[in-house]
Parts: structure tokens; C-alpha cells; sequence
């Protein structure tokens, strides 16, 4: 996440509608990656205030602006949706008759941005050509845990063909923790479901040919072995020691695909916190000249410091995971595939 501040100097955050110094309205631009601040007008016209033009620049806002979702992202110059690129992908949303479900809209969506400002900045999505992944969609759905008037016993996280299913109770603080120590989770968050749901979606647009899948196959193992034995034979062995040498979490080590999936979304961690760290001057490290091994040992001393202010605080690691010789060459891999991918469709 990068750093931003108002026309009038003040900080402001990527989620924020306003400057809390000055008072202007406050709306992110997803193609150029900047959070312009301005004026509000006519509901959905944002005016913004820019240092190098001599008058302002006029923007469409996303529909949900002025709704309990509270996006703040603008629309891309001549798209004719009525909401930006993100909030569209949504297919299905949590009734919203539901007293808690209006926050857990909220929190879904706000998550949701962020992901595809990651994705934006790796060129993975290009936010001017929103067809590029039409095919993306989103179900945010409910059971009887987080709603007794429903039918449905259990809602399971997951992605089939460019539909990524999250349960809506994901959403709530309670839940996930009460989740993470069912499940003997190092690390559960809800950002952490959508990049990991994601890494599936993007499975398929990677590995599109034999010669991709093999590599893929040499780094990760034969994605063909039967997905819901695999599985179940990783729930029933209940013996999880063995994974801390090969694997970054011990679901990784249930299929292949799940080893992609985690691999994935731990990448995506790195990249977004680096990010931060970087802006707030915490890291050296130089984006524009990407270097996988500078990149990745900056990361383990950002990292050791996140951990060590943590426990200044009497906090638990925010990064409890030790990073073996192979999961390292699982970044790595994941790292060259997007940089392939990225050129290809520049």
C-alpha cells in the first residue's frame, strides 16, 4: 500500500472519503494509482484538484460512493458502467435484512479494493480494459452460523471457473478467530481469503498449456491427483509436522493446487506490505528495479522488525512464518511467472 496525502499536504489513507485536515472530498483512481483529492459534485461528478494541470479533472464516481459500502474508487474515462472496476465483480452480496450484514458488505468490498490495487500494480488487471477479466465474479454468502434463518448448513470459501464464493462471516473479527484455532491456523484474515481464492482464478490464466503446466508440475507437484481425497487424507492424517520444510502453510501441503493457492496469497502479503514499508521510509527497497533476491531479503528484515514491535507491544508476530529453501524457490517461481504473464499482455 502506498502512501498519499491531500492537495493541502495532510496524510490521508486509501480507504478515506475526506481529508480530515482540509475537509476535501478524497477519490482513488485506479488507473494511474493515486488518491486524488477535490470536490464532490452532483453526486456522482468528482472535480479533482491536480498540481500539474491548470484546471481540474473531471471524474465519474462508483455508484456505491454515496452507499453503506462506502467505495471510494473512481470510474475509468469513457466506461459506461455505473460502478468501477471492482465493486461490478460482485454477482451476489449478504441479506442486507440482516442487522450485521451491512458491515459485513462493507468489509468484503473494502477488502476487495485492496486486492485489486495489488493486482493493478503487479499488471495483472489492467484497469483500463475491465473485459480483460469479466469472467472475474464474486459470491459473498451466508450459513446457519452467521444466519439461523437459513437453510444452509455450511458456506466453504472457494473458486470454480472465475466464481469466488466467501463466506460472509469471514467478514466478522469473532468468526475468523474462532476459525483460525478450530482450524490450527498460523494466520487467517479476511484480505488473506481473497488473495488466496484469487491465486486459483489466476492458475487458469497462467497455466494454459502443456509445456506451462509441466513447469508449474516441477516446482509444485501433479495437480491431476484426486482433489477430494487429497483432502480428505490431509484432514484424516491430523499429523501436520512434516509440512514446515516444503510447504508455508500446512494446508499447502494438502494438494498442489492448495500449495499454489497459499504460495500465492503469502506472495501477495509481501508484496503489499514491502509496499508500505517502503513508502513510510521503513525499506530500501527500490520497486522500479525489481530484483527477486534484493526483494525478498529486504522483506525478511522488514519482516524480523514487524515481529520485534509487536512483542514491544505484547503483541502476538503479525508474520509467525519461517520461509524454508523451497518455499523461497516457490515465490521465486511465482514471481517470474507474474513478470512473464505482465509482458505478454502489456
Amino acid at each position: 500500500m502506498r502512501r498519499f496525502y491531500c492537495h493541502c499536504g495532510h496524510e490521508i489513507n486509501f480507504h478515506e472519503h475526506f481529508c480530515k485536515a482540509c475537509g476535501r472530498d478524497l477519490a482513488y483512481d485506479p488507473k494511474i494509482g493515486t488518491l486524488w483529492s477535490g470536490e464532490l459534485r452532483d453526486s456522482n461528478q468528482f472535480f479533482a484538484h491536480s498540481q500539474g494541470h491548470q484546471k481540474n479533472l473531471l471524474f465519474q464516481t462508483c455508484s456505491h460512493r454515496h452507499h453503506d459500502v462506502g467505495c471510494n474508487w473512481l470510474l475509468i474515462q469513457g466506461d459506461d458502467n455505473c460502478q468501477c472496476i471492482a465493486c461490478r465483480t460482485t454477482r451476489v452480496i449478504p441479506d442486507q435484512t440482516h442487522e450485521k450484514n451491512a458491515n459485513r458488505w462493507f468489509r468484503l468490498e473494502r477488502s476487495k479494493r485492496q486486492l485489486f490495487q495489488t493486482l493493478i500494480d503487479l499488471q495483472l488487471i489492467k484497469a483500463n480494459r475491465p473485459v480483460e477479466f469479466s469472467d472475474l465474479q464474486f459470491d459473498f454468502l451466508e450459513d446457519k452460523r452467521s444466519n439461523p434463518n437459513l437453510d444452509l448448513d455450511h458456506v466453504l470459501s472457494g473458486h470454480c471457473d472465475g466464481l469466488i464464493t466467501i463466506n460472509a462471516a469471514e467478514a466478522d473479527e469473532s468468526f475468523l478467530h474462532t476459525m483460525k484455532e478450530q482450524m490450527q491456523e498460523l494466520y487467517r484474515s479476511l484480505l488473506g481469503h481473497f488473495r488466496h481464492e484469487i491465486g486459483h482464478y489466476f492458475w487458469l490464466k497462467f497455466f494454459n498449456s502443456e509445456e506451462k503446466i509441466q513447469q508449474f508440475r516441477e516446482v509444485f507437484g501433479d495437480e491431476r491427483q484426486d482433489y477430494a481425497q487429497a483432502l480428505q487424507g490431509y484432514y484424516d492424517a491430523n499429523n501436520q509436522s512434516h509440512w514446515r520444510s516444503r510447504y508455508i502453510t500446512p494446508y499447502a501441503s494438502s494438494h498442489p493446487h492448495e500449495d499454489w493457492a497459499e504460495t500465492w496469497a503469502h506472495y501477495l502479503h509481501i508484496v503489499d506490505t514491502l509496499q508500505t514499508a517502503q513508502s513510510f521510509g521503513l525499506s530500501i527497497y527500490e520497486p522500479q528495479a525489481h530484483n527477486f533476491d534484493h526483494w525478498f531479503n529486504e522483506w525478511r528484515r522488514v519482516s524480523q522488525v514487524m515481529n520485534a514491535l509487536n512483542r514491544s507491544m505484547g503483541l502476538a508476530e503479525p508474520y509467525p512464518f519461517r520461509v524454508s529453501e523451497m518455499v523461497e524457490g516457490k515465490l521465486r517461481f511465482i514471481d517470474e511467472t507474474i513478470a512473464r504473464y505482465a509482458k505478454e499482455h502489456n
